[in-house]
């Protein structure tokens, strides 16, 4: 939601959904400047402006449990994923999915739906002094962001142990999307 090809990209995903009366919660934290633009890129998509709740704007946490689609930022994924923990929003994700809402999210976004978050320190700094690095466990395996086919093996390559800490290793290019419908 945040760049030009990735409302794009998830434009194209929900075309043929009627969002007029689905409703997405957007977690944008630590990035509250974008808010405004982000509510715009979901009105854009088709989303109703009473629908939309951005993070920090929810009345509870368990009105999460009520929405169509959830989505988590790009940026440093250990600081997303202390901050969606300090919140309680992680639980919350998690039965979210289970009741049927779908997910969408963004470089650390999409790294956070995984298993572990483990190997976003090849990306990010771990500024937060995480060490559990249990994700939300969406689906089973981990996703490297911004890497092509021939990237991701290599990177696999330089990362010893890898194919046995995971059941799936999935890379998104740039300018590309991945759904998984488990």
């Amino acid at each position: 939601l945040t760049s030009g090809v990735g409302r794009k990209l998830i434009g194209k995903a929900l075309a043929d959904v009627d969002l007029s009366e689905k409703k997405i919660f957007v977690f944008h934290e630590p990035h509250e400047f974008l808010a405004d633009a982000m509510r715009e890129a979901c009105i854009s998509m088709g989303f109703k402006r009473e629908n939309i709740i951005l993070s920090g704007e929810q009345s509870n946490n368990d009105e999460l449990l009520e929405m169509d689609y959830l989505y988590i930022t790009s940026g440093n994924t250990f600081e997303i994923l202390s901050l969606l923990r300090e919140r309680g929003l992680d639980d919350i994700y998690r039965e979210a999915f289970r009741r049927g809402a779908s997910f969408i999210g963004a470089s650390a976004g999409a790294m956070i739906a995984g298993e572990s978050i483990e190997e976003a320190s090849s990306f990010d700094r771990n500024f937060v002094g995480m060490t559990d690095f249990r994700a939300l466990s969406l689906y089973k395996g981990i996703v490297i962001p911004h890497y092509n086919k021939s990237e991701l093996k290599r990177y696999i390559r330089n990362s010893p142990g890898i194919l046995q800490k995971y059941t799936r290793i999935l890379s998104v290019a740039n300018e590309r999307m991945l759904i998984l419908e488990e």
